[in-house]
């Protein structure tokens, strides 16, 4: 049920030739549907000749693809990670966000996480990306799916946006606030999201979002970016959010980017009378010269693309980018490198499990050197985190002090004298990195049996002539891989695997 007070503002926003055309969007049955790949773990092309049901590209997502009468969530490629089902309007603000390897990033509001996993496929694997969600429920899936899509750099957290802005001051280079909205533009999408929605509940979305916007200010450095989205219609939370955070933060401007795909410029006749004269009334000049700024931010129209409803602004800090100012600290100071007889053990592990340059290998004091036999690296510091090991960038921000969801790529698990690899990294890991792995066609019902939990009987099949592949005498930790894309774990032993897929991710098919 689309509320009466939404159709009456958006009346009055639009006009009733273009408001007509608005909502006739609502009207019909088309809905678009769209996946990204994950290039952490595979390449479009590769991916679209095997999903033959992705085709068209999402204009401002290079790596985003439509899809029509396909259930890919159900695919064995999903649970490897190979894509990120998302809406198509919803990728955009990444891509303007524009992230780059070795960059120090912020995604402060980003449960469930798909434009946390999309920055990550932009970053390969390099810098440090913290990604940040309030709600602790919602910030676990966030933490599964950052594990799903195999990232290694990520810095999982469950904090307010205050605490966060006292801790990271000025240090991220670019931060994305995908700010909790009223949701109008899921109004289309989901017939039960106008349920709750009221016009007051627009406003007290507003005032958050005023205060959202001004931590993560705090937080960015000067010369960084910063781009503000909200997958709502109302100019409350849109554009005279944006106009209120320019006046109130002289030392930030919009930035004038190139639209693509429908994408068009935000109205700045929607800023209320009200709230510009209020700030005139302090500064005429600054009033008028933040209000033609706010042009350069931009909408998405459903009645206009093939997308749901958004708005999104890049906005940037004055001054410059330096190499000085970008390593000058890290918040918290370093981790605490694992003991020897920790990093002992799961030395061993590398040895007996993974292929890897052993002239490069080193591991000491707590930091890896390891280049993988499939092209990545376990580079970095190994810490341990209660008994989890954990790896990360040498300069990752501690995690003392912080609520801690995931604090980089998960290792494993340190029991007594042994080590017990986590899901997180077979998912990182690919069958070129590994002594042993079996690989199933994500067609079969062996695929399935696998992820369902169920132990595997291991037969010598002539046609797996590849190195590595299990056989009935192979004994040790096997990585479980569907078409070449690795899955989970499992441990050959006297002829079988047994299951190490997680229980609370295994699937009645």
């Amino acid at each position: 049920m689309i509320p009466v007070d939404f159709k009456e503002r958006m009346k009055s926003y639009l006009g009733e030739k273009e408001f007509d055309d608005f909502f006739s969007s609502f009207d019909n049955d088309e809905r678009y549907h769209s996946l990204r790949v994950n290039t952490l773990k595979c390449n479009k092309t590769d991916l679209k000749s095997k999903l033959l049901y992705i085709e068209k590209e999402v204009p401002w997502e290079e790596n985003g693809f439509y899809y029509e009468d396909a259930q890919p969530g159900k695919h064995p490629y999903h649970e490897a990670g190979l894509y990120y089902i998302q809406e198509p309007s919803a990728m955009a603000p990444v891509h303007f966000l524009d992230p780059r390897p070795g960059e120090k990033i912020l995604d402060l509001c980003a449960a469930p996480g798909g434009k946390t996993t999309q920055i990550a496929s932009y970053m390969d694997g390099e810098g440090i990306l913290v990604t940040n969600e309030i709600n602790r429920d919602r910030a676990k899936i966030l933490s599964l799916n950052v594990e799903r899509l195999g990232i290694k750099n990520a810095l999982v957290l469950n904090e307010d946006s205050a605490h966060l802005s006292e801790i990271f001051e000025g240090y991220f280079e670019k931060i994305l606030v995908d700010a909790p909205c009223s949701g109008e533009g899921m109004f289309r999408k989901n017939d039960n999201a106008g349920d709750e929605w009221s016009l007051d509940n627009v406003r007290t979305c507003a005032v958050r979002q005023k205060e959202i916007l001004s931590n993560a200010a705090k937080m960015l450095l000067p010369g960084g970016r910063l781009v503000y989205s909200t997958c709502t219609f109302s100019a409350d939370e849109n554009e005279e959010t944006v106009f209120d955070f320019l006046f109130n933060n002289p030392d930030f401007h919009t930035v004038k980017v190139e639209k693509t795909g429908g994408i068009e410029n935000g109205r700045i006749e929607l800023i209320s009378d009200e709230l510009y004269e209020k700030c005139a009334s302090i500064d005429p000049v600054r009033a008028e010269k933040c209000r033609e700024e706010v042009l350069n931010s931009m909408r998405l129209w459903p009645h206009k693309l093939q997308g749901e409803g958004h708005f999104l602004c890049v906005l940037e800090r004055d001054g410059e980018l330096t190499k000085e100012s970008m390593n000058s600290y890290v918040p918290g100071g370093r981790n605490v490198a694992a003991k020897p007889e920790c990093t002992k053990v799961f030395e061993t592990f590398v040895k007996d499990t993974l292929v890897f340059d052993k002239k490069s290998f080193e591991i000491k004091r707590g930091k890896i050197a390891c280049e993988l036999n499939g092209g990545r690296s376990l580079n970095g510091l190994i810490y341990m985190f209660g008994d989890q090991l954990y790896l990360c960038p040498e300069d990752m921000p501690s995690v003392n002090g912080l609520k801690v969801m995931r604090g980089g790529l998960h290792l494993g698990t340190i029991k007594k004298d042994r080590f017990e690899p986590s899901h997180a990294l077979a998912l990182f890991l690919k069958p070129e990195d590994v002594c042993l792995y079996k690989d199933y066609p994500s067609d079969s019902s062996e695929i399935k049996s696998y992820l369902n939990g169920q132990t595997m009987k291991i037969t010598d099949d002539t046609s797996d002539t590849a190195s590595g592949q299990v056989k009935k005498d192979s004994k040790g930790w096997a990585l479980i891989t569907t078409d070449g894309y690795s899955i989970g774990w499992a441990k050959a032993a006297g002829g079988m695997l047994k299951n190490h897929y997680p229980k609370g991710l295994r699937i009645n098919y």
